[in-house]
């Protein structure tokens, strides 16, 4: 008896095939090849990429490998030495990122959830007095000025690039110290975010520790209008009411906002005085 042997037949698929089946751009898929993720085999008559069943296994398991982290550039050398080592590491890495991402985007969200009550107390809280517990912060100097008359900034380039980082800027606040003839501006940012950073602060910044404090909003009106003494209605409240004030204490505080809110400009800040 005469048994013929059969001979395995193999598929093959065009580049638009296989972008329909993986919902992939034909770019990319010759990015990947260009990268050695895969291979393409080509038709004799009209040199046109083709592509056998195992190709798109590789070219699927490699969009896996860069859903999960892995770039593109680096699939075929981890493909071809100590494949689970490497995939391992690579995965390792990537879970810490996600984690570190995570973690931020858990302080950025409650960072903006407390800008969000800032807004919405603003101007609610001109006039009103209450104790609350103020966090440590850390502040670089700005600028000097006296009323709506301003020195020039001055801010170092380390400091600069540490502040306007995109992973920093949004933690930050202008900041005020209130002295007896002039207002030294500032840019602050809670302890509790520079310990979440994790990045060596610049030298010209000072911590300002935290504590107990009267606090108030005050709108400080039009340009041009600004009077460093309207900040004196919180010690004379603090004064009439029996609190103690320790000796040497400065108030200090935050701008809220500044811009027009039913036709009018205005200029709010929340600013407190530590008390004993």
């Amino acid at each position: 008896m005469n048994l013929s042997k059969k001979t395995a037949v193999i598929d093959y698929y065009s580049i638009g095939e296989v972008s329909t089946l993986l919902n992939l751009s034909r770019d990319m898929i010759r990015y990947y090849e260009k990268q050695g993720a895969i291979r393409a085999s080509r038709v004799a008559e009209n040199n046109y990429r083709r592509y056998d069943s195992m190709e798109i296994f590789w070219l699927l398991e490699a969009m896996q490998h860069k859903s999960w982290g892995i770039p593109i550039s680096e699939i075929f050398g981890i493909r071809n030495h100590e494949y689970t080592i490497k995939t391992e590491q690579f995965l390792s890495e990537e879970v810490k990122r996600i984690r570190a991402d995570i973690h931020y985007r858990e302080l950025l969200a409650q960072r903006l959830e407390q800008l969000q009550m800032n807004m919405l107390l603003s101007t609610k809280n001109i006039g009103c007095f209450w104790v609350e517990q103020i966090p440590s912060v850390y502040c670089c100097h700005l600028v000097t000025g006296r009323g709506d008359e301003y020195e020039r900034i001055n801010l170092s380039e380390k400091s600069s690039a540490f502040i306007f980082s995109d992973q920093h800027l949004p933690f930050f606040d202008s900041g005020l110290e209130v002295e007896d003839d002039r207002v030294e501006w500032e840019m602050g940012v809670q302890e509790k975010y520079i310990e979440a950073f994790e990045t060596e602060i610049p030298d010209d910044f000072i911590r300002i520790p935290g504590g107990v404090c009267l606090c108030t909003h005050i709108d400080i009106g039009e340009i041009g209008s600004f009077n460093q003494e309207v900040f004196h209605i919180l010690p004379e409240f603090a004064a009439e009411h029996g609190f103690n004030v320790p000796d040497g204490a400065k108030i200090r505080g935050s701008l809220l906002g500044r811009g027009y809110e039913s036709g009018e400009f205005r200029r709010i800040v929340k600013v407190h005085l530590p008390i004993l």
